[in-house]
């Protein structure tokens, strides 16, 4: 998959595609505390048609600064009515770079507090979030301390080899992951097999957490 979301047709009807961020917003402010307490981990995605789909795209920095706001307000929500239960929690944003619309808010507790701890793969060099794309909300930015991680695209060696058999990559597509891939890393089967994983960059998830946590 190419390292940017699809975005090639038209799009219209924008004022129906913003009151979309309110009916997210409205539907996603309150979190769930029984159903936090019975998983013990939640999360929200940017569930915005047309943008999140099977096939996604990215909609114009414009809308992702509204968006972005809202996951803001929903965030800051979710940290006043987490504060009640009076325990340990993990609330975080991921916002990703280019792929925005795959950005989330996420929240774990209990046994599942450290579910999230290495979710992404943290980069050797620490960026500053792109204050220049969403200035308009630098005051609040500035709230977060910020880590950036890698976006990426694994592959099993042994899933490439059967994807190879069954027609659906050919060796130079093959060839082509393995090259691009920026760290070659193992797993071990419970019958103590290993095989090869393959991480190719797609592009850059910044997590942040609120300061007064």
């Amino acid at each position: 998959m190419d390292n940017t979301l699809i975005n090639k047709k038209k799009i219209r009807g924008w004022k129906r595609k913003i009151k979309k961020i309110e009916q997210w917003k409205e539907n996603t402010l309150n979190l769930d505390i029984e159903n936090l307490n019975k998983y013990q981990r939640d999360y929200v995605k940017l569930w915005i048609d047309p943008f999140y789909r099977l096939t996604r795209r990215n909609p114009p920095t414009w809308y992702c600064r509204l968006l972005l706001k809202a996951m803001f307000e929903v965030y800051f929500n979710w940290n006043s009515e987490i504060k009640g239960i009076n325990k340990d929690y993990y609330l975080k944003l991921w916002i990703y770079e280019p792929n925005f619309i795959n950005s989330q808010i996420v929240v774990a507790v209990n046994d599942c507090l450290h579910f999230y701890d290495n979710p992404f793969i943290v980069s050797e060099i620490q960026k500053p979030f792109p204050l220049q794309k969403y200035k308009e909300l630098s005051n609040i930015i500035d709230q977060f301390e910020w880590e950036l991680c890698y976006e990426t695209q694994d592959y099993i060696e042994s899933h490439l080899v059967q994807d190879y058999n069954d027609g659906l990559y050919s060796e130079n597509k093959i060839i082509n992951i393995r090259s691009k891939a920026f760290l070659v890393d193992s797993i071990t089967y419970p019958e103590g097999k290993k095989d090869a994983v393959y991480f190719v960059k797609k592009g850059y998830v910044w997590i942040g957490k609120f300061k007064d946590i």
